[in-house]
């Protein structure tokens, strides 16, 4: 099955239609006539489907006040025209709530991963016991924009699993295009109808992610660095990045993805097999190859690592230091392929 089948199939299986989505399996603006308050909010991460500003309103303006009632730390992610609209239901509590705009605070995902990991953590140091949030994506306007972020609802589920966080996801029917709306069905545990119920159109954040994986890129013309001495590998790279005029930000930040893979390939992977290097248009690529079984983890190196358990952590620093991490699993090993 290709990816787009895959991604297809993801939330409308059960649904049967997207029509089905949008409002037989949601309800619209004729759901919220009663019901207003989001009532026995699930921790981790849920779905909020709606298509009006009133609903908007009516739903996460108790939410977020219910929040500071008890104390949590409350979080709005929205565009400054949703942000006045709750404001001024919130009235003087608007002053105690955090705001981000959506849409000047979302670059890609594994930025926006690590920043909420650590503001949630500041919370808690702090003092807060929970944290809650409403919070909206960017409006995605290409293909390649809504695969990117429904990769990462996907990745909210198991990126913060451990910390005491409630989020509810809007999504606003009159903005996003036919894929988010499937995507975000096929991202959340629980969505509200009547009240907060089990999501059957949910799937696991690992599929999800695989599907929304775009291929590897071309690499062609890559030169090979001939050296096994780890210390030799990295000035043989420093040199290479130098003659290809490697701006000196993203040439450290090379060093030490590139750092963290050969640490990875010496300590799981049986060593360094090979590696190549080079200018790709307009990025520098480094490719490191291990003699190891291959990794078959789409989650690889997205997930926050767990203080006092660096697992995964090498990964995890790669990803954040590069612009585009790529693994490509074999029976000769696991490659790693970096661009800056």
């Amino acid at each position: 099955m290709s990816g787009q089948s895959v991604r297809r199939s993801t939330a409308i299986a059960k649904a049967g239609t997207l029509s089905d989505l949008r409002i037989g399996a949601v309800g619209l603006s004729v759901l919220h006539e009663g019901l207003r308050l989001m009532p026995g909010v699930p921790d981790r991460h849920n779905l909020y489907v709606y298509d009006e500003d009133g609903a908007l309103v009516d739903r996460v303006a108790p939410y977020l006040a219910e929040g500071l009632t008890d104390h949590d730390a409350v979080v709005l992610v929205v565009d400054p025209r949703k942000r006045a609209l709750i404001d001024a239901a919130l009235g003087d509590r608007a002053a105690k709530v955090d705001h981000i705009d959506r849409d000047t605070y979302y670059t890609r995902p594994e930025d926006a991963l690590a920043g909420y990991d650590a503001q949630v953590r500041r919370y808690l140091r702090d003092g807060a016991r929970h944290v809650r949030v409403f919070g909206e994506l960017p409006l995605c306007r290409t293909q390649q924009e809504s695969d990117m972020w429904v990769l990462y609802e996907a990745l909210l589920n198991p990126a913060f699993a451990q910390h005491p966080v409630t989020i509810v996801c809007g999504l606003d029917l009159r903005e996003q295009p036919p894929e988010v709306v499937e995507g975000s069905w096929a991202t959340h545990p629980k969505s509200l109808h009547e009240g907060w119920a089990e999501n059957e159109h949910y799937h696991r954040p690992a599929d999800v992610v695989r599907a929304h994986t775009s291929p590897p890129r071309a690499a062609a013309g890559l030169t090979a660095v001939d050296e096994t001495d780890e210390r030799v590998l990295r000035s043989r790279l420093q040199d290479e990045m130098i003659a290809a005029e490697v701006p000196k930000d993203a040439s450290a930040s090379m060093l030490l993805a590139a750092g963290e893979v050969l640490d990875n390939a010496s300590h799981h992977g049986g060593g360094v097999r090979a590696v190549r290097a080079g200018r790709v248009r307009d990025n520098f690529v480094c490719e490191i190859s291990d003699h190891g079984p291959g990794l078959d983890d789409p989650l690889a190196g997205y997930i926050p690592p767990h203080p006092g358990n660096g697992r995964g952590s090498g990964l995890w620093v790669a990803r954040q230091l590069t612009e585009r991490l790529e693994m490509i699993s074999s029976d000769r090993g696991l490659t790693t392929r970096l661009w800056v």
